[in-house]
């Protein structure tokens, strides 16, 4: 595959695709070989690189210390523009849900619950036997068109249908200094697939980062986020 990093607009998934997945979310801090990476990319491209995650603002700023870029948080829940300014949508959304779930998590030793506000992830990567269950359970919280549950990499968690990563990148392509540029997306799980729907049409380029025979609406592949950080590395030299 092939970008110009001087007309493109660059927009990374975080787990599992510019860093390696961990036991536990909190685990997980951008290296300093890759903040370098990301930096001088982030100055080639004038600025056009966004974080799209499922993660909060406040977790991709503690990541990824001391960059702070534009950002898409909670699947498009939160975004951080260019300008600087945010926006967030009310954890008020999940009250309905939050005790239950940590009820629910708190009776099944290795379950984790992220509360991350206006979504509930409940991870189950300790216990995969459990991972119909946890989906069994979320989606008793999911009435009606407001509230849909996401599965991920041993994770499933409840957010608010009006947002997803493809909507949150097409948001931030109207705007400078998106707009304009040829869009790039690298992503590995099923949430990036509404960014790669979403960059396809608008004639970008996707990537899926992980097992090539996962079905996925990307146009390219990678194995894993260091032949990522390698490919990046070459078109900056």
């Amino acid at each position: 595959m092939h970008f110009d990093v001087h007309t493109s607009a660059f927009f990374f998934d975080v787990d599992g695709t510019l860093v390696d997945l961990q036991p536990h979310p909190d685990d997980v801090r951008a290296d300093l070989d890759l903040t370098k990476l990301l930096s001088h990319l982030h100055l080639r491209c004038h600025g056009a690189l966004a974080f799209v995650s499922g993660r909060r603002l406040s977790d991709l700023d503690r990541i990824f210390a001391p960059l702070h870029y534009t950002c898409v948080g909670l699947h498009g829940a939160e975004i951080r523009f260019p300008d600087g300014t945010k926006h967030h949508t009310s954890a008020q959304i999940m009250d309905h849900a939050r005790p239950a779930l940590r009820l629910y998590v708190a009776q099944h030793p290795g379950l984790f619950l992220e509360d991350k506000g206006a979504t509930l992830a409940v991870h189950f990567r300790a216990r995969p036997d459990l991972s119909a269950d946890v989906i069994a359970c979320l989606n008793q919280f999911a009435p009606g068109d407001d509230i849909a549950v996401q599965e991920g990499k041993a994770v499933a968690e409840l957010k608010p249908t009006a947002y997803d990563k493809g909507s949150a990148i097409l948001s931030l392509m109207k705007l400078p200094p998106f707009a304009g540029r040829t869009p790039v997306f690298f992503g590995d799980d099923l949430t990036d697939e509404f960014g790669f729907a979403a960059i396809n049409a608008l004639g970008g380029c996707s990537v899926r980062i992980g097992a090539a025979e996962t079905p996925t609406d990307a146009q390219a592949h990678l194995e894993n986020p260091q032949a990522l950080r390698a490919l990046l590395a070459l078109h900056l030299t």
